[in-house]
């Protein structure tokens, strides 16, 4: 009865969202497994993974220069501390050493934890440092895979076309997928609550990236929205070809009265 009565809830969610006022007609351009995303690891990045490696006279490297430098650094260690050692990079001293060491071990093991870790702020930076790990180390770490989904959305207010024209906000990504989704969906199930609400901080961890190729303007109501995350959030959009969207930015509490 429970878990009924939380399906209820989740498609009664759905539908008031659904009720307000319909802002953006979309098309699913694509759907495509990849294995990395723009800006993964940057020149800084792999010069403060040097400097942590304790290799010296990286300042003036640059390019795939400093990628050859990283993984010849990588493999003069032992497989398992090379692989904490990236982590720690990415981490920071979000996570104690125990919980990088069991993230360590899940990447050995062939398990997927940029999508298994309980904290989703996490997945992003846990991606990143498989994607190195297994260019350093190709016979011991799987090589990790994600999904890019691209959409066409076309703004059907002024409101609605002035959310298009500036970054895109990890909470409208959210909400838009969500649009896309039915009431089983993980993003419903997880997250309804916040999906109805202004205030949907997890989101972060969910979008890994997002961009707009193509720039809302004065004459242009349309652009093409690309995103970045794990299987896990996107395979749902495989099989979704359009749909309407009344997604709307955390910052802005009355999309109700949109328009």
């Amino acid at each position: 009865m429970e878990m009924l009565a939380g399906l209820t809830q989740r498609a009664l969610t759905k539908r008031t969202r659904a009720m307000t006022k319909h802002l953006f007609d979309v098309v699913v351009s694509s759907v495509r497994e990849i294995h990395d995303m723009p800006g993964t690891w940057s020149d800084d990045d792999y010069r403060q993974l040097l400097t942590r490696l304790e290799v010296d006279g990286v300042e003036d490297v640059s390019g795939s220069d400093l990628l050859e430098m990283a993984l010849m650094a990588l493999q003069d260690m032992e497989t398992d501390d090379a692989a904490d050692a990236v982590l720690a990079h990415k981490l920071g001293n979000r996570i104690s050493a125990g919980a990088r060491r069991n993230i360590v071990e899940d990447l050995l093991e062939d398990r997927r934890p940029w999508e298994e870790a309980a904290d989703i702020s996490l997945h992003a930076q846990i991606f990143a440092a498989a994607v190195l790990l297994q260019k350093a180390f190709p016979s011991s770490f799987a090589r990790p895979d994600m999904m890019q989904v691209v959409l066409d959305i076309t703004a059907l207010t002024a409101a609605a076309k002035a959310v298009l024209s500036g970054s895109p906000q990890a909470a409208f990504v959210t909400r838009l997928l969500a649009d896309a989704m039915d009431a089983h969906s993980i993003l419903e199930r997880l997250f309804d609550e916040q999906l109805a609400s202004h205030t949907f901080p997890e989101a972060e961890g969910i979008i890994w990236l997002a961009e707009f190729s193509e720039q809302a303007s004065d004459g242009q109501s349309s652009v093409k929205l690309a995103i970045y995350s794990s299987q896990h959030w996107l395979d749902a959009m495989e099989t979704i070809s359009a749909f309407e969207s009344s997604a709307y930015d955390d910052d802005d509490p009355e999309e109700a009265d949109h328009g």
